[in-house]
C-alpha cells in the first residue's frame, strides 16, 4: 500500500518541536547559505596561492570563522546531609533525652550533547614598531535536550532512649532513583587580547593573552545563571605546510561568580570565584587564498567547589508535664564539578 507523505499543517505544529532542533535550523540556515555564496566568488585555482609575504601562522590568525558544533557536558553532584532530632521530656521529675539521627546522600548528574555553532573574529596587526599583536572575539550558542538522572540513600533511626533506659536504633533505608530529559541552553562570549612571537623561520607562533568573558547557563532560556571570568591563555600554532596549519590553546579562566545551572543552585556556592581550565586543539587548511576550513576539540573542566552547611533551632512542643524541649540539628556538604567537550568544524575567510 503506497503511503502518503506527511506534510504537518500549521495548527499541528508545536512550539517545542522548533525550540528541540533551534540550534541546527540555525547552524544549517547560516552556513549553508554561505558556503553558497563563499562559492560563488572563489578564485580559481591559479589564484590559490597564499597572500604574499604573509606567513601561514599569522595568516590563520586573521579570520572571521563560522562553525557548527557538538556540545557533550557532565555535571556532577554530591550532597551529603546529617541531621539530629534532640528532645528532653520532663515527667515526674524523670529526664529521660531521646535522639532520633538520620542521613542522607544524594549523587545527581546532568549529561548528553546538544547541537551549537560558532562563531569567531580575530585579527593580527602592528602597531609601529611592536609587531604582532593580536585581538579576538568569539561567541557560541547551544541548546539541546539531555539526560538528568539523580540517586538517593536515606538511613534514619527510630528515637532512641538514652535515660534512665536505652533502645536500639531500630532504623529503615530508603533508595529513591530518578531519570529524566532536561533542556540546556548556554551561551559563551570571550574576548582575547596578546602578542605573538614568531620562531622557526616564522613557522611556529607562540603568543600568550590576557582573556575575559561571560557565559550563561540555564534549562530553557539563554539568560539564567550568568557569570562573568578573567584569565589568561597560551596560543602555539604550527605550520606543517604553507596550506595545513596545527593549532593548539591552553586556558585558565576565574570565574567571578558561580552558580549550579542544571543541579541545586545552593546559596554556598553563589558569591565564589572558582577556575575554570581548558585545553584546544584543531587544525586550518586553506583551500584557496581566502578560504579556510577549519576543526577543533575544545575540554574544560570546572570545580564549583565545596559548600558547607549547618543549621540548628530550638522549640518547645506540648503543655505541661508533657512539655518536649526540642532541637533539629543539621550540618552536611555539596560539592559539584563539571566537564565538558567541544567539537566543532567549519569555515574562515581570511582577511
Amino acid at each position: 500500500m503506497k503511503q502518503t507523505p506527511r506534510i504537518y499543517l500549521l495548527a499541528e505544529w508545536q512550539p517545542d518541536m522548533f525550540h528541540k532542533n533551534r540550534c541546527f535550523l540555525l547552524s544549517s540556515f547560516i552556513l549553508l547559505p554561505l558556503l553558497t555564496f563563499l562559492t560563488a566568488i572563489l578564485p580559481t585555482q591559479a589564484d590559490a596561492a597564499p597572500i604574499a609575504n604573509v606567513p601561514a601562522v599569522v595568516a590563520v590568525n586573521r579570520e572571521i570563522g563560522l562553525s557548527v558544533t557538538g556540545n557533550f557536558e557532565n555535571a556532577t553532584n554530591h550532597t551529603g546531609i546529617f541531621r539530629s532530632y534532640q528532645g528532653i521530656f520532663p515527667l515526674n521529675h524523670v529526664v529521660p533525652e531521646f535522639n532520633a539521627p538520620s542521613f542522607t546522600s544524594t549523587r545527581s548528574h546532568a549529561s548528553g550533547w546538544t547541537p551549537g555553532f560558532r562563531t569567531d573574529a580575530q585579527y593580527m596587526f602592528d602597531a609601529g614598531n611592536i609587531k604582532h599583536l593580536y585581538a579576538s572575539a568569539t561567541f557560541t550558542l547551544d541548546n539541546g535536550d539531555i539526560d538528568y538522572g539523580s540517586k538517593t540513600t536515606s538511613t534514619a533511626s527510630k528515637a532512641v532512649w538514652l535515660s534512665p533506659t536505652t533502645g536500639a536504633p531500630n532504623g529503615i533505608t530508603n533508595h529513591n532513583q530518578q531519570n529524566r530529559r532536561v533542556n540546556r541552553s548556554g551561551i559563551n562570549v570571550t574576548g582575547e587580547f596578546g602578542k605573538a612571537f614568531l620562531l622557526l623561520n616564522d613557522r611556529l607562533l607562540v603568543m600568550p593573552t590576557i582573556q575575559g568573558g561571560y557565559r550563561t547557563e540555564a534549562s530553557n532560556t539563554f539568560t539564567g545563571y550568568g557569570k562573568g571570568y578573567v584569565g589568561l591563555a597560551l596560543h602555539i600554532d604550527y605550520a606543517i605546510t604553507d596550506r595545513l596549519v596545527i593549532r593548539g590553546r591552553g586556558g585558565w579562566a576565574q570565574f567571578l561568580n558561580t552558580h549550579a545551572a542544571f543541579l541545586d543552585n545552593m546559596k554556598g556556592y553563589a558569591g565564589r570565584s572558582r577556575p575554570e581550565w581548558s585545553g584546544d586543539i584543531g587544525l586550518d587548511y586553506r583551500l584557496t587564498k581566502r578560504l579556510h576550513l577549519t576543526g577543533g576539540v575544545r575540554y574544560t573542566y570546572l570545580s564549583y567547589g565545596k559548600a558547607n552547611i549547618s543549621f540548628a533551632n530550638e522549640y518547645t512542643s506540648g503543655s505541661g508535664p508533657w512539655t518536649i524541649q526540642n532541637m533539629n540539628v543539621m550540618h552536611g556538604h555539596y560539592t559539584l564539578w563539571r566537564n565538558s567537550v567541544q567539537l566543532r568544524m567549519g569555515i574562515a575567510y581570511q582577511l
